[in-house]
């Protein structure tokens, strides 16, 4: 199913940025994604109540969602065509990912050994900004104790892994080669 919302993303992210509308239609989206959080099962009933037809789900959609960008209001149309708007919060979240990346930011998900500092956080950042060329990052970090030390950072599908962990891991299969 994340394939399929990302589809539908990609489709209204096309046409978005096409028409000049991507930050309209991110507001709206937004708003919308975050009153209906908590709906998804409500929104699975919409999509599967056999007693609804197509014009009745999507006259459904049209009164609930009134006064959203067109575009959007189009794409929440042919998901509920589709019986697809319980994914509605999947497809925010990937649309979210491509407007973000299109605007240059992202999320980093930083694990490391032990709680980092706020300088350490900020270096960690300046120099994760510098090689991935974005223009910011929301750090997003946990604590890993197996880790023994070192930071692992994964941006997107990109995994920077500076873990003793990692590096024992690398030393154990150069030796397993080597005999």
């Amino acid at each position: 199913m994340a394939q399929v919302a990302q589809k539908y993303a990609q489709a209204l992210f096309d046409v978005a940025v096409k028409a000049e509308v991507l930050t309209d239609i991110y507001q709206d989206f937004t708003e919308i994604n975050t009153s209906i959080q908590s709906e998804g099962s409500r929104l699975q009933v919409i999509d599967l109540e056999p007693k609804l037809t197509l014009d009745d789900r999507q006259n459904l959609v049209s009164n609930v969602f009134k006064g959203v960008h067109p575009y959007l209001l189009n794409t929440l149309k042919v998901m509920t065509g589709h019986r697809n708007l319980a994914l509605l919060g999947d497809v925010y979240k990937a649309f979210e990912g491509l407007y973000n990346h299109f605007h240059g930011f992202d999320d980093a998900y930083v694990v490391s050994a032990r709680p980092l500092s706020e300088p350490e956080l900020a270096h960690l950042k300046h120099a994760l900004v510098q090689r991935t060329g974005l223009k910011d990052l929301n750090l997003h970090t946990s604590v890993d104790e197996a880790l023994i030390g070192g930071v692992k950072v994964k941006i997107g599908t990109k995994v920077y892994d500076g873990t003793v962990q990692n590096d024992l891991e690398q030393l154990a299969k150069k030796f397993s080669r080597a005999h």
